[in-house]
């Protein structure tokens, strides 16, 4: 979908319909919605218009009508997944059918706003999504040390996967945020003076995390530890903190988010580990590590959760540590 500006004043009944996407993406953007959200909404909305697409050549916005919407909401149920496990394989989740139909609904709520002839964004009913369990991806304590230990040392990866998993325990960022670091935010200036312990590296670091919220985070004496050594390995010039071999189109060979997620996995696989650990996973270990040990007001700043409630739904346990717990304190 082409990014040139539409004017909301020429939208009408008899505009292109992918010029409807394209208003809203400006309006979002004029709100101040971050970058990985935009791109999400771009390409959410650019599969709507090819569906749309296929049975109605060269669509207006007028050709949206309800039974539109309910065709599209079942394509969405039967579609294969196109990226990660099952790919081509299995439906997609009720998660990822929601979000294209929430960005879906977001464009219709606009669209009625400008009076254009479009079903309102009631018309959209979103999938029943059960919540996850924290429980079914909490790792006990015993598995992620495990996990820790499984990267293989002798090799530069295997360095790089152990510097990348205990960043990931010590600040429960989000994938995004870990990929999107600079090493110049951890690496200390070489005319810094060397902190006590003698490790190189920043103990707390800004990240921009969802909603376009900075927050600190820090680094246990470990992280920093394993970053350092990784980073001393390093013989490039690349600006980003975490590399992988392929160069993309900037010429950078920054780590994507598909790729911190398999190292993840294989770690855990190495590990002998049979959840399917993703990051998200660490992320929750972090999480209920700090509202253990600190209370949940401090987990959630520490989140980055704009609401409490985000941080508690993130808190799990096996029935293991439940049982030892009602042992230690009701006998």
């Amino acid at each position: 979908m082409p990014a040139e500006y539409v004017d909301p004043r020429d939208l009408g009944p008899a505009s292109p319909l992918a010029d409807l996407p394209r208003v809203f993406l400006q309006e979002q953007l004029d709100k101040g919605r971050a970058a990985p959200t935009l791109t999400k909404y771009e390409r959410y909305l650019a599969e709507f218009v090819e569906f749309v697409e296929r049975s109605t050549p060269r669509p207006k916005v007028r050709d949206v009508d309800l039974r539109t919407l309910k065709a599209y909401s079942s394509y969405l149920t039967r579609r294969q997944r196109r990226h990660g496990v099952g790919t081509g394989r299995q439906p997609v989740a009720a998660v990822t059918k929601n979000l294209h139909l929430i960005a879906l609904r977001g464009m219709l709520k606009l669209a009625v706003l400008l009076d254009l002839p479009v079903p309102g964004p009631e018309k959209v009913e979103l999938m029943k999504a059960p919540q996850p369990s924290p429980d079914a991806r909490h790792l006990e304590a015993a598995k992620l040390r495990r996990m820790l230990e499984a990267a293989d040392l002798r090799t530069p990866d295997g360095v790089r996967a152990r510097a990348l998993l205990e960043l990931f325990c010590a600040t429960g960022c989000r994938v995004s945020e870990v990929t999107g670091l600079d090493r110049a935010q951890l690496e200390l200036d070489r005319h810094a003076a060397t902190p006590q312990d003698g490790i190189r590296v920043a103990d707390e670091i800004t990240v921009l995390g969802k909603g376009n919220r900075h927050r600190r985070v820090y680094l246990t004496p470990r992280a920093r530890e394993w970053v350092a050594v990784y980073l001393r390995a390093r013989r490039d010039t690349d600006p980003a903190l975490f590399i992988t071999r392929r160069a993309k189109a900037d010429g950078s060979c920054r780590m994507g988010v598909w790729s911190a997620q398999r190292i993840v996995a294989q770690c855990a696989k190495r590990a002998g580990l049979a959840e399917g650990v993703s990051p998200h996973w660490l992320r929750h270990a972090a999480i209920t590590l700090w509202a253990t040990e600190m209370g949940l007001p401090a987990a959630q700043r520490l989140a980055g959760h704009k609401h409490i409630s985000s941080t508690n739904r993130y808190l799990g346990g096996s029935d293991a540590e439940l049982k030892a717990l009602f042992k230690s304190k009701i006998g």
